[in-house]
Order: C-alpha cells, then structure tokens, then sequence
C-alpha cells in the first residue's frame, strides 16, 4: 500500500497500523466502525443495538438473521486476513486500497452471477435506499415521486431516506446532520413519497392484484402530473411477504422508459439469486444486504446498477452533493468514480468492507449450491419450527401470516399472548426478544426483533445462509436429510424450550 494511503487509513481508523493491526481485538474494533450508532458495541456488553457481537459466539444460539447475526467464526477469520492484505506490508498478497475495495465488489457480482452488473456499496439497505434515489434524482430533470411499498415492514429509516431526508442524526461516515432535514441538493419539495400498504388496518395481507392495481395507479397519476417515478419491488417484507408483483414492475417501466425506475428490495436476501439475475436483465436496480439471511455482520449493504442504467448515470448525473455524507469514494466502481462530478468527503469506508468480507463467506458457499437444494432446506427448517410452535404455551403461528411464501424465505413469525391472554403489545415483544439474550432458562439465543402487524406483533425465527450450507454439506457427505438436520434440530429445541421459560417468567412478573 502507498504511503499515502496508509496515512489516509490510519487517520480514518485510529488504531496501530502495524503487524499487530489484524489481532482479534482490532478486527473487532474496525467491524464496528463506518456505521451509525446501531452497530457501536456497549462498553460492557460489547453487544450492538441488535444484540450482536462483533467477535464470534459459537456457544450462542441464532435464529435472528431477520435482524442481524454474531460474525461467524469462518467470517472473521476471513476480515482478518484481508486487513493484513491491505495494512501489512509483509503480507504475501498486499494490496492498494482501490484493488482491494474492488475485489470485494467483483466478488458479490460473481457470486450473484451477475458479472455485467455494477457493484456500489452502502452501509445499510438505509443507506442503499438513499443512494438509488439520489442515483435516479442525478439523472432526473423532473420532480420525482418515490413509491414506497410497506413502509412498516421495511427497515425504521427507509421512509425518510426514501424522501431525501437524513434518517438519523449521524452518517456511517460520521457526519453530523439533522434528522428529518432534505439532503444537500435535494429541495424538500421535489421529492413526494407515495406510500403502498401490503396489509390492512387488522394486520391481515392484501390481495397481490390489489397492491399491483394500486402501483400502476400511481405511477400513471405521476407521470401525468410530469413527474418522474421511482417503484419499489419488495422482494421480501420482515414477515416474509412479497409486494409488487414483477410483471406489474416491468409493466410500469414499461410506460415510460427512462422516467419509471424500478429498485427491487431485496435487503432481506431471501428470494432466489435467478430472480435478482432477472431483475437486473429487466432494467432493475437491486439492493440487497449481506446482514440478513447472508448472516455477515450488520451493516453490510449494496447496491447493484444495470450496465445501461450505470452508462447513463455516469453520462448525465447531477448527485446531490448530500450523498457525500454517506458514500465513500471507493464504494463505487472506478468506471463511475472517475466519470462522476462529485465531491467525495471520505475516501473509503474500512469497516464495511470488512463487515462485506465476512459476509462472502457465507454467500460464496450458498452461491455455490443448487437453488432445488436451497428450497429444499429452507422449506425443512419451516416444517421444523412449526412442528414444535404448540409445545410452547401462548406462542403460535397466525392464520394472517401463513402461507407457501414461508417456505421459500426460511422464516416463521411468532405471534405471542400476554399474561392476561391478550396479543402482546410490540414493547412486550421487545422485552421477550431481549430477555432471550439473558442466560436464565438456557444458552444466550437469538430471535428477531419484533414487528407491528395491525393489533399485534410479532417475533421472527428464521434460518440464514449458514444453516443451508451446514445441511447441504453433510449430505453432499452422504449423511440423509433428517440426519443433516440433527445439529439445527437441537438447537431448535434448546431454543423453543428457553423461550417457553422466558415466557413463563414474563407472564410471572
């Protein structure tokens, strides 16, 4: 690595550059950087606000990747060697900043098969929301409308990034701001967000047709009122839920090329890696994250731009230069780096990367496997936390959250009554989720945080990535499927039988 940039590195990151900057304890330390307050670890927990540790926990029971996830061991051991490659010099393989950010990028388009896409990194699917919009408003000479699906199933600060407003009042890149404020370059008045329900007042699911006819309603309503339009695809909502059929999507791009864009959120990465491939194909932009179902550590987003959809941002984009509080220079591809008009504040963001290179390590192996044996897996492990759903007093699956799309996104929501038989209330289920992290009733365990869903809520157990490579390796050992199952097996039932003491104790106090 340059001199220079060396110096840049260690005045980005103030810990020693030396032959010790890869120890365990700096390694942890860089994974929580470049991030807001929601990854900073408590200084005597070492936990983040989701309950996360940046050091591995083997002894620790995760089914919270609805959520976020412990790094795994395989994953940090993984960012420690390519800290080396990039601050040590007596590396075998050292590498300049730009190659090793780059690197990271070919390897997620690789991985999705998707090598013609081009790769930006975001530190969150926040993050990632705030740069497709400044994205398409760069490339817009009209006022833009923003249609949100599912505000309420999507992440806490997607409606106001969605609206060019700063979501919290510090950036990953640590820039004060104010929140709720427009971006620099973005006039409050230019961006309007049009919001689409995929569930009533009660919680209950709406129709698909229903969401379909209510998108195609408002893009035809914005481009009459010569407003260009921004559509989101949900892939998967925080219950599992899909919003916003593909076929609608290409039908409302269809309406008017190059002022309808389509984004697909597909944060949670539950969906198939052929349907992303697809998207991308139709025009899509796709943001995803390695934090979720990928299992790497919080905070690890992207955002992946068709060749065409990139050619012409780099061509024509006006960025508002607010997005500098949130993207680093080497979070885009040189192609668009060296073509933009634009003031970069930060040169690059360390602990994403790192944060994305333990993420591979599960997304290099999931990739690497069928999508029948993907399925295969996912609907298993479904079958296996509702088979033992009745055996807990007060715990069950809701008629409203049922369904096939279960199965294909590897996730069960919990729905729980309270002490005195009543739907228990979202702090309620809070304090449940916490309180599973305590070590009363069994080992530390992990569950998603909860969602509101009309008059309840709910609490999520879901598989990630880890857990379909496990199965899939040992039976590609030759062990059968219920065999391969045996280790998840047990942890399942560890877990469901603290969660039955927890809840006994909640209800008790």
């Amino acid at each position: 690595m340059p001199a220079t940039q060396r110096g840049a590195l260690a005045r980005a990151h103030p810990v020693p550059l030396d032959h010790q900057s890869h120890s365990p304890a700096s390694v942890s330390f860089l994974l929580g950087t470049g991030g807001d307050r929601r990854i900073w670890p408590d200084a005597i927990t070492r936990r983040n606000r989701y309950g996360t540790r940046a050091t591995p926990a083997e002894d620790e029971i995760s089914f919270s990747s609805t959520t976020a996830t412990n790094v795994s061991a395989e994953g940090f051991l993984a960012a420690g060697l390519e800290l080396a490659r990039l601050v040590d010099l007596a590396s075998p393989s050292p590498v300049a900043s730009d190659q090793w950010f780059a690197d990271i990028r070919a390897r997620i388009a690789r991985a999705l098969g998707c090598a013609g896409a081009h790769v930006i990194l975001a530190a969150s699917g926040t993050d990632a929301e705030l740069l497709a919009l400044c994205m398409i408003a760069g490339i817009s000479g009209r006022p833009l409308t923003n249609v949100l699906v599912a505000p309420d199933e999507t992440g806490n600060g997607v409606p106001k990034a969605a609206a060019g407003r700063h979501y919290s009042d510090l950036t990953a890149l640590g820039s004060a701001v104010e929140a709720g404020a427009p971006l620099e370059g973005l006039p409050p008045d230019r961006i309007e967000v049009r919001t689409i329900a995929i569930r009533n007042e009660t919680g209950e699911p709406r129709h698909q047709h229903e969401i379909d006819a209510d998108v195609i309603a408002a893009v035809e309503t914005d481009l009459r009122r010569q407003r260009d339009v921004l559509v989101h695809v949900l892939d998967t909502s925080k219950t599992g839920l899909p919003a916003v059929t593909r076929e609608a999507a290409r039908h409302v791009a269809a309406l008017a090329p190059g002022r309808v864009h389509v984004v697909v959120d597909a944060c949670q990465f539950r969906g198939s890696i052929s349907r992303l491939r697809q998207d991308l194909a139709d025009g899509f932009v796709v943001a995803l994250t390695g934090s979720k179902f990928i299992a790497g550590p919080p905070f690890s987003g992207a955002l992946l731009v068709p060749a065409a959809l990139a050619e012409q941002f780099a061509v024509r984009a006006d960025i508002p230069a607010g997005l500098a509080d949130y993207s680093a220079a080497q979070d885009w591809p040189a192609m668009l780096r060296q073509r933009m008009n634009f003031a970069f504040k930060s040169e690059f963001n360390l602990g994403l990367g790192l944060r994305w290179v333990a993420a591979l390590t599960n997304l290099d192996a999931y990739a690497a496997i069928d999508e029948s044996q993907h399925r295969l897996v996912k609907e298993q492990f479904v079958g296996r936390v509702r088979s033992r759903i009745d055996a807990v007093k007060g715990v069950f699956l809701h008629q409203d959250d049922d369904g096939d799309h279960l199965g294909s996104r590897a996730m069960v929501p919990l729905t729980i009554t309270n002490g005195a038989g009543s739907f228990a209330s979202f702090e309620e289920c809070q304090t449940i989720q916490v309180l599973m992290r305590g070590l009363d009733g069994g080992p530390i365990s992990h569950v998603g945080q909860a969602v509101r869903l009309g008059l309840r809520s709910v609490l999520r157990v879901a598989a990630s990535a880890a857990e379909v490579v496990d199965v899939s390796a040992r039976m590609a050992a030759g062990q059968p499927l219920h065999q391969a199952f045996r280790p998840i097996d047990a942890r399942l039932d560890i877990f469901f039988q603290k969660l039955s003491v927890v809840l006994h104790q909640f209800r008790e106090a």
